[in-house]
């Protein structure tokens, strides 16, 4: 069952989970428009294959660490650390430890 998005207005925490990571999913936070933010919840190891997004986008690490591959160069993000990819940019995700990241698109109309 997915979990609701947010209403306008309303407010959600993206505090770093802690211990509570484990008992946590993968959340579309909201979708209005052509922007989305979901919080990715990650267990160590877990790998998301290479793709692109039509559109920019940021990925903001919360907690743990992670490695994305942009254009063929690694990058390593640790909490607090943010990271923008431009439109069209392949790009794959390892979580080298449980993680959460905060990932926001603006995708084309009709997406």
């Amino acid at each position: 069952m997915s979990l609701p998005h947010l209403a306008s207005g309303q407010i959600a925490s993206v505090l770093p989970l802690g211990t509570r990571l484990d008992q946590t999913v993968t959340q579309a936070l909201f979708k209005e428009g052509p922007l989305e933010v979901m919080r990715l919840v990650l267990k160590a190891g877990k790998h998301v294959p290479p793709h692109a997004v039509d559109g920019p986008m940021t990925v903001q690490c919360l907690e743990g660490e992670v490695r994305l591959r942009v254009d063929g160069a690694e990058r390593g993000l640790r909490q607090g650390d943010l990271l923008y990819v431009g439109p069209c940019v392949r790009y794959d995700l390892t979580a080298d430890t449980d993680a959460s990241v905060l990932v926001t698109m603006v995708l084309p109309a009709g997406r």
